[in-house]
């Protein structure tokens, strides 16, 4: 290769560099941008002193989805959420919080059996119909997502939120059943835990390929704040 041919590729590699440096930015928005936002809802119970999300994420199940749970194929329905401050530079999460939903049609009762697995317990539903799937396993009302501890009162957050449906990957289910579970009465996980990487790293960024997944954030919002004398009327 002649002196001329080696500045010429020089200036050719240069010029690729500079226009990568220069168009990452604008991908990183483009990125930023395809996220979606939607409405949720934070509560505050004064009294125990939890943090509560309520949301809805039934886009997640198609026409498709819906006609395997129709043929009474089962399914599995993965909510995990990251709370964030609503401003600042969010890159840390102040807690964590999960919800799965398993769904199998019992023929002999001609009924969908749901196993609930939340913050606090698993609980097992029936249901007659696809409907009544869907309004127990793609909304979530009041999940616990935090304690005082974990977030300080009166501020806005905002939570970011993956959906998957039937994960391919037993082993990563059955880990996040056990930490939903876990002794500590919340289920939820703060930068102060041992096990906060773990859940972050795993459960939010890799739960593993899944038929159908969906990933959102929520408006910013500052939560209410619900007293017992409020909730009893």
């Amino acid at each position: 290769m002649t002196r001329l041919a080696a500045l010429r590729r020089l200036r050719r590699l240069l010029g690729l560099a500079v226009f990568v440096l220069l168009t990452m930015p604008a991908l990183a928005r483009a990125q930023a941008k395809s996220v979606q936002t939607r409405d949720a809802l934070f509560e505050w119970d004064a009294e125990a002193k939890l943090l509560y999300l309520s949301l809805g994420f039934r886009d997640v199940i198609d026409p498709e989805l819906q006609a395997k749970l129709s043929r009474g194929l089962p399914t599995t329905i993965v909510l995990t959420a990251a709370i964030y401050r609503a401003s600042g530079s969010n890159v840390q999460p102040l807690s964590t919080t999960a919800h799965t939903c398993r769904v199998t049609w019992h023929v002999w009762e001609e009924a969908y059996r749901v196993e609930i697995t939340r913050p606090g317990g698993s609980q097992v539903r029936w249901t007659t119909t696809v409907e009544g799937v869907l309004r127990r396993c793609a909304e979530v009302r009041r999940l616990i997502a935090g304690t005082a501890q974990q977030i300080p009162v009166n501020t806005a957050l905002f939570c970011a939120a993956k959906v998957q449906v039937n994960p391919l990957s037993p082993e990563v289910l059955q880990k996040l059943k056990l930490w939903v579970l876990r002794p500590s009465g919340t289920g939820t996980a703060a930068p102060s835990d041992a096990l906060f990487s773990t859940f972050t790293g795993l459960f939010l960024q890799r739960v593993g390929e899944a038929e159908r997944e969906l990933k959102f954030n929520s408006r910013p919002l500052l939560p209410t704040v619900v007293r017992p004398s409020t909730e009893q009327k």
